[in-house]
């Protein structure tokens, strides 16, 4: 592996560093027939495609690239010949809404071992040509000596592609999925059960498994789009500093004569560059007083960063802001957490909207090149 993706891996590295293990009870995970056969499908599309020039140049291409290679590398094996199939298969099996996932995993040794799994996220059911995501998921692993390419993953999940962010731990699946393939269960939340999702992964040497692994899933770059399906998602430019909007917590809601909940989406631009990026792409989180919502969205900039709550029953009117965030890096400290307040004020209406963010800057001055 080359050194560049180590160097690009680091700052998502520094967020796991001090996670705790999940309390929550692995469950008997039973997979349905349909997804069992998405996921014969998408092994027998992996061999088909490793048999191409594309394929079996793979790895050689992986290490002479860099991060944003490795992803455009990873969006693009979806649209080869080998996965039509499997395309078709995830449009005509009615799955229930949620996502399915490629993903390369690959091993770096930056002062601790790391795992971390690049990868592309397309909508299925209810979710299908909504929204793509593209995503890195980060574990801990003491055991890497080097860096390597280890495998391939695909996930089947409860989410959508937007929304797969966030703090995660897996455990081995009970039994396997396929038989000889390896297949975790994924949980979501530090003190919850609830399933996120279901992967199994081909390596590419031995395989060890694993009993169980923390890990966090950064969302990179998020797009809403066509009928298709199958999107490439917009990057947002890396700058040098790095930081984490961990969560968004309602204290008081703003009364829309619908309901007792804001429908909750933010947009946030960096250095006041004039575009702005949305989470999530094309839904909203529903929040009433007291509720949190960990959104886990990274976010690169150089020295400022904006960001807006909206609450809208149509993501995209604009006109309804109940929060207004701006965060420099002079107010922040490395590797810890800081809350803002909404600058808004709201003292003047029907209601008085409070929400909160918190915020983790966990890298500065990164190598941009």
């Amino acid at each position: 592996m080359n050194n560049q993706i180590s160097v690009e891996l680091s700052p998502y590295a520094e967020v796991v560093q001090g996670f705790k293990k999940g309390t929550g009870k692995p469950k008997k995970v039973e997979i349905s027939e349909s997804k069992k056969k998405i996921f014969e499908e998408a092994v027998k599309a992996w061999k088909e495609y490793s048999t191409t020039p594309e394929g079996k140049m793979l790895e050689a291409d992986i290490n002479k690239s860099d991060l944003n290679g490795v992803q455009q590398k990873i969006s693009g094996i979806l649209d080869s010949e080998a996965f039509q199939l499997l395309k078709k298969l995830l449009e005509e099996e009615g799955l229930d809404a949620g996502s399915f996932s490629i993903g390369l995993n690959i091993e770096a040794e930056l002062i601790i071992g790391i795992t971390a799994t690049i990868g592309f996220a397309i909508g299925i059911g209810d979710n299908k040509g909504l929204a793509s995501s593209e995503f890195i998921t980060v574990g801990l692993d003491e055991g890497i000596d080097e860096g390597a390419l280890v495998g391939v993953q695909f996930g089947l999940w409860a989410n959508a592609p937007s929304d797969l962010g966030g703090y995660a731990w897996a455990t081995e699946a009970d039994g396997g999925i396929l038989g000889e393939l390896a297949g975790k269960v994924v949980y979501k939340g530090e003190d919850d059960d609830d399933i996120l999702g279901v992967t199994i992964e081909i390596a590419f040497g031995e395989e060890d498994g694993i009993d169980e692994q923390e890990c966090y899933t950064f969302i990179i770059g998020s797009q809403s789009g066509n009928d298709d399906g199958f999107l490439k998602p917009a990057y947002q430019p890396r700058k040098s500093n790095f930081l984490i909007i961990k969560s968004v917590t309602c204290n008081n809601t703003q009364s829309d004569g619908i309901g007792n909940a804001n429908e909750v989406y933010f947009n946030f631009q960096a250095d006041g560059e004039g575009k702005n990026y949305y989470y999530p792409t094309y839904d909203y989180m529903s929040m009433q007083g007291g509720d949190v919502w960990h959104c886990g969205r990274s976010v690169w900039f150089n020295s400022s960063v904006q960001v807006n709550l909206f609450d809208s029953d149509s993501v995209g009117n604009d006109s309804d802001p109940i929060g207004n965030f701006t965060i420099h890096l002079s107010d922040l400290t490395l590797n810890s957490i800081k809350t803002f307040s909404s600058t808004i004020n709201y003292s003047s209406g029907l209601d008085t909207v409070d929400y909160t963010i918190q915020v983790e800057l966990v890298a500065i001055n990164v190598p941009t090149k």
